[in-house]
């Protein structure tokens, strides 16, 4: 290989490798697709965009291999921050890592409200009994924590008098409250349905309020040295979403091949959660302050903490139909 050619190979190199900040956009790279991991809490129908979109291609339409990874929602913003993961979904325990000062950003909303149920042991018919019982979580202080509280504040009962126990992913909720481990859990479709045919019934839910359950979270290194893969990441996404609510049927059939469930618990899912997927990946500035009053004890400007400007560019390309 002559000298001149070894050059030329070495910077194609470093161009692919994504070093310039927005690389990967000429053209030099199109046979080595940017990799992306994205982090989320648990396998259910609030992760189900991200499944989509593999499914679909629409990652790789952008150019990019993504890996999706299970990890707990309080480990998501340090892997974000130290560069383990590009994004993170889990909205609760992330936003409050960034409201604490961690160099990070909301870019994208999944799901801004997540339709929340608190499903309790059969011998439970009133939300005075839950005096002094255990509630199963996904993580403290975590998204289905606060709506749970929340819910059960609006019927009169003090949700200090709960001992909250994490117990993580919602199937193993499930498990802790039919052995009798705990007295209640918080949990989202399609586990509310799935318990309520064991004979667990629901004390309270959804939700009239709530809180987003799944977002898109992100550094602000990745936003400063690559935004064009920020951007690429939530165009992929909106298809998604776009697609998810325009196609009912082939969703819960997706939804079936991906979380195996019966036909009727799916189309739950789909009814209750996958069709108030945001059409935009947006949220107003009311909604963000609105959110930091009730799960920050710090509160940020609003510049600090959000930038949708990505999923505006995104949404305007797919309405031009690039």
């Amino acid at each position: 290989m002559s000298i001149v050619k070894r050059a030329l190979y070495f910077l194609g190199l470093f161009f692919c490798a994504g070093s310039l900040p927005g690389g990967g956009d000429n053209g030099w790279c199109a046979d080595a697709p940017q990799r992306v991991r994205i982090a989320y809490a648990s396998r259910s129908s609030s992760a189900m965009p991200l499944y989509m979109a593999l499914q679909k291609g629409y990652f790789k339409t952008e150019g990019l291999e993504v890996e999706i990874i299970q990890m707990n929602p309080r480990l998501g913003a340090t892997a974000v921050v130290n560069g383990d993961v590009s994004f993170a979904t889990p909205f609760t325990s992330v936003f409050r890592g960034i409201l604490q000062g961690f160099p990070m950003k909301l870019v994208f909303i999944h799901l801004k409200k997540g339709p929340y149920f608190v499903m309790v042991r059969p011998e439970i018919k009133d939300v005075q009994q839950l005096k002094g019982k255990k509630l199963g979580v996904a993580t403290i202080k975590g998204t289905d924590q606060l709506v749970a509280e929340e819910m059960l504040q609006a019927k009169g009962f003090n949700p200090n008098q709960l001992q909250a126990v994490a117990i993580g992913d919602g199937p193993v909720r499930m498990q802790a409250l039919v052995s009798g481990a705990v007295d209640a859990i918080s949990v989202a479709p399609p586990h509310d349905l799935m318990l309520r045919k064991m004979g667990y019934p629901a004390l309270v839910g959804p939700p009239e309020i709530g809180l987003p359950s799944a977002g898109m979270l992100t550094s602000d290194r990745l936003i400063k040295e690559n935004p064009l893969l920020v951007k690429r990441t939530l165009k992929a996404l909106l298809r998604s979403h776009h697609y998810i609510l325009e196609n009912r049927q082939d969703t819960i059939q997706t939804l079936i091949k991906w979380l195996p469930q019966p036909l009727d618990i799916a189309e739950h899912s789909y009814d209750g959660e996958l069709k108030t997927l945001s059409r935009d990946g947006i949220m107003t500035d009311l909604e963000i302050d609105a959110i930091i009053a009730r799960v920050g004890e710090k509160k940020r400007p609003l510049d600090e903490v959000r930038d949708f400007s990505f999923a505006r560019q995104a949404m305007k390309e797919l309405e031009a139909g690039k």
